[in-house]
């Protein structure tokens, strides 16, 4: 049976916002480095965060298409040269609200050594 939420709930719900953290994009990093690519996500409740790379047929540095990060950090060990671009993060489908995803895209430059 479905939970009964009460009236009242509903005025304590935000809609997100996404924004990249000043000086965090573009991030340059050299090859072999550990990188924190970060959006700010706010809202309550706090919305899962889909990371994917902008152009859309590049994978993730893990392989897959889509990456989700409940903190909105993105962490990748290890970054090589192939990872040089733009990472785009948005928010995953909103509970109840009508919200179309927001997004932010932080750039990432990898230089060799």
């Amino acid at each position: 049976s479905p939970i009964s939420v009460p009236p009242l709930f509903f005025s304590f719900l935000v809609p997100p916002s996404l924004t990249v953290p000043r000086g965090k994009s573009p991030l340059v990093a050299r090859e072999g480095d550990t990188v924190e690519l970060e959006c700010l996500v706010s809202g309550k409740p706090k919305p899962i965060i889909l990371w994917s790379r902008s152009d859309k047929e590049a994978p993730m540095p893990d392989g897959s298409m889509q990456m989700e990060s409940y903190d909105g950090v993105l962490r990748i060990v290890n970054v090589s040269r192939e990872m040089t671009g733009s990472y785009r993060c948005q928010t995953s489908q909103y509970n109840g609200f009508n919200v179309k995803p927001r997004e932010a895209v932080v750039e990432l430059i990898v230089q060799c050594e």
